[in-house]
């Protein structure tokens, strides 16, 4: 391909996808002076938490629950004084029915987790979004190609090249809401709008 004859363009398409699949972060978290009692609080806590994931019908294969960080707390206005401890289990939970969504994120704060870090939406399976996406990608490529053909006064011929640009990143969300609930009578109200998967690419289309 001689680059004298040719038109090199980038272009992007999109496409929706509905989300399936919700991945929540949160951990259960204290503070106190003395080590043993802050993890056994903590330990407590995180035990209920899992629990209720199970009572909600989450499998054990969709929660992640590592161990307990533990980290020191000092005092460094008068040398380096041990003050306490912060002790925090870090946890991810992949919810599958998003009907299930709002009871989730309810359930683990009602049972001690006090860190909600949010709910990502994402889908399990996006291929077919990424094909259309792609498709409206290079129609994009070679209306862009036509005008600069046009304006240059030459012809675009077929396409002899094509390149996925990478770092495309995952499905964005095009509009949620998700609204915590403020009091333990008020259900946590969760509302999912699709994604938007954008892919980009680079083409050479042949000048004739």
């Amino acid at each position: 391909m001689s680059e004298e004859r040719s038109i090199s363009v980038t272009a992007e398409g999109e496409a929706s996808v509905a989300p399936d699949l919700a991945i929540v972060s949160f951990a259960v978290s204290g503070d106190g002076k003395e080590l043993a009692p802050t993890t056994d609080d903590v330990n407590t806590r995180s035990s209920s938490v899992l629990a209720r994931l199970r009572e909600v019908g989450l499998a054990d294969a969709d929660i992640n629950a590592p161990d307990v960080s533990i980290h020191p707390q000092y005092d460094y206005r008068k040398g380096q004084r041990l003050t306490g401890y912060r002790v925090a289990r870090h946890m991810t939970a992949r919810v599958r029915d998003l009907e299930r969504l709002g009871a989730v994120l309810d359930g683990i704060v009602a049972a001690g987790a006090n860190e909600v870090h949010g709910a990502q939406m994402t889908s399990s399976d996006p291929s077919a979004s990424e094909h259309e996406a792609l498709r409206q990608a290079v129609a994009a490529a070679r209306a862009k190609a036509e005008a600069i053909a046009s304006a240059a006064g030459v012809a675009v011929g077929p396409v002899v090249r094509i390149d996925e640009e990478p770092d495309h990143g995952p499905p964005m969300p095009k509009g949620r809401m998700m609204a915590m609930a403020e009091s333990a009578d008020v259900p946590t109200e969760v509302v999912a709008g699709d994604l938007t998967v954008i892919r980009r690419i680079r083409a050479w289309f042949e000048i004739t």
